[in-house]
């Protein structure tokens, strides 16, 4: 999560004349934090700090389509001169249709009992995974380092396992029902690819804790094994070393 109020403060410090401007993206945080889930700047109460806030009715909203929140003077700009704007298609009467509902649930605090429990939920699952991860190499499956330990910030439900393998894990997870997808470059900076974790609402903690399990058992096989390639690797230099002895004696 971005540490909006430092940026905030760090662009007041830098711009005293106004002249610095903060575009935040709440694609991810739109029904799922702040009063009545109207995203992260709401939460802390930075909306006269920001120029722009782009909210989306996918994801949390299960719709399509966005909507951009700004001052007028920029609203009028991007009707007129924003192209992709100007010449896209509108949204249909259905799609209409489904955000007006999720925003009937916004407004009556139904999302809003779902987004606690959604947050419960991922609070469980990191306290878990740590947990499971714990006696697992880094080097084969770990968290970000900002996810390692308890933050005062409050949990996200999209979570990062970083691995060399990201491809198999998926692939492991996919045969056992579950859905994680692999991320990998360019999508993400090489030495950095992942599995991403996407929680939602209609999950249980014993499907999280059954997620979690296969991710141990997935990596304590990819430890055995690597253990296995390395006996198999030292096998081979002895017996070249030995192949090499033999040479010089002859």
């Amino acid at each position: 999560m971005a540490p909006l109020a430092e940026i905030v403060a760090l662009l007041e410090e830098l711009f005293p004349r106004g002249n610095g401007y903060l575009v935040v993206d709440e694609a991810h945080a739109t029904g799922i934090y702040g009063p009545q889930g109207r995203g992260v700047v709401a939460m802390m109460g930075l909306e006269d700090k920001v120029l722009a806030r782009l909210h989306t009715f996918g994801k949390a909203l299960a719709a399509t389509g966005a909507v951009m929140l700004t001052n007028t003077l920029l609203r009028d700009y991007l009707i007129n001169y924003a192209r992709p704007l100007i010449y896209t298609t509108s949204l249909s009467h259905s799609n209409i249709i489904a955000a007006g509902c999720s925003f009937d649930m916004l407004e009556d605090g139904t999302a809003g009992k779902l987004a606690t429990q959604l947050l419960d939920l991922t609070s469980h699952f990191l306290n878990a995974l740590r947990l499971e991860l714990a006696t697992i190499p880094s080097t084969i499956v770990s968290l970000p380092p900002h996810l390692r330990t308890l933050s005062d910030l409050p949990p996200t439900p999209i979570i990062p396992l970083l691995t060399p393998e990201p491809r198999p894990l998926s692939a492991f997870l996919l045969e056992r029902g579950m859905n994680a997808r692999p991320i990998t470059w360019p999508t993400v900076p090489k030495g950095l690819d992942r599995v991403r974790v996407c929680l939602h609402a209609g999950l249980t903690k014993e499907d999280v804790n059954r997620f979690i399990a296969a991710v141990g058992e997935w990596a304590r096989e990819a430890v055995e094994e690597a253990e296995r390639e390395e006996r198999r690797r030292k096998r081979r230099l002895m017996g070249r070393a030995v192949d090499g002895l033999l040479e010089s004696k002859l």
